[in-house]
């Protein structure tokens, strides 16, 4: 199954997981409306500070907070609803601690009637038990027992897979293993693991729960690598599997580069995430005027 929005923008997971942010979305010049990341559980995120920064250059380490799914087969129908009266397509995205949790949260997403599912296997910032937890993405093995997992509980709708920033090698080497299942599309990037800045005292600017202060870097800091990615991506992947850009897109230009790189579709997330739902009228006007010229 295919999502092609209207506008080939919307926003990046991470930032939408109540009804009132999907209203907000569902009002906005947004194509699509992406919730979540959700998780089995209710989690409160990582404690302390775990966003600094601006449009520019950001740091996070949020912790994937949100309600969990029985929380959100509660509130989803509600946000389906707004969504579809506003005539855009609205996809979850899922992370699992391990493959079985992908499949199943993937199971009672589709249940609920959203559009699709993002199936995170990126996110850099995860901590259990006070350490984090490795990227999904960057095993070879975990990447093919999670899609294993999300096939073999559901189907016949949209399912993209999100990734962390990858070396060439490890991008072919991933690509293949996708390749196998009849994924729609490829999120090119989280945000980019163990970035590190320091307060005036020498102390982590980001507070993590093993003290070490890595966190994800995004902003307009990353675009230059997020195009790249973009590129390889598309190189690797077989046609019939779309390539979804995100990372540091500020602007209509942005969009038109992201597009230029081979992405069909384009996600924000810092910029949403700093500058609420209104980002997107914006950056539609932008871009039209961008292509107009």
């Amino acid at each position: 199954m295919k999502i092609n929005p209207d506008f080939p923008v919307g926003n990046a997971a991470g930032w939408c997981k109540s009804v009132a942010e999907v209203e907000a979305l569902a009002k906005s010049a947004a194509g699509f409306i992406i919730v979540g990341s959700i998780t089995m559980n209710q989690r409160d995120g990582n404690p302390g500070n775990t966003f600094n920064g601006d449009p520019v250059f950001t740091l996070n380490s949020l912790g994937l907070p949100n309600p969990g799914i029985e929380k959100l087969e509660e509130i989803g129908p509600e946000m389906v609803r707004i969504a579809h009266e506003a005539g855009k397509p609205i996809i979850v995205s899922i992370a699992g601690f391990f493959a079985e949790e992908f499949g199943e949260l993937a199971a009672r997403v589709q249940r609920i009637g959203f559009d699709g599912v993002e199936v995170n296997l990126g996110c850099p910032n995860v901590a259990d038990g006070g350490k984090r937890k490795p990227i999904i993405s960057y095993r070879k093995q975990l990447v093919e027992d999670s899609l294993s997992a999300v096939f073999n509980y559901t189907g016949g709708w949209f399912i993209s897979v999100k990734v962390s920033p990858m070396d060439p090698d490890r991008i072919e080497e991933i690509a293949s293993v996708i390749a196998e299942f009849p994924v729609d599309a490829v999120v090119t990037q989280n945000t980019v693991p163990n970035c590190l800045d320091f307060n005036s005292d020498g102390t982590p600017v980001i507070q993590t729960p093993d003290k070490l202060g890595y966190a994800g870097g995004s902003g307009k800091q990353i675009f230059q690598q997020a195009l790249g990615q973009v590129q390889q991506w598309r190189k690797v992947l077989p046609e019939g599997i779309a390539v979804w850009g995100v990372g540091g897109v500020q602007s209509g230009e942005d969009v038109e580069r992201m597009l230029w790189a081979g992405a069909s579709v384009v996600q924000i997330g810092t910029a949403y995430f700093v500058g609420g739902a209104k980002v997107f009228g914006d950056i539609a006007m932008q871009y039209i005027g961008f292509t107009d010229n």
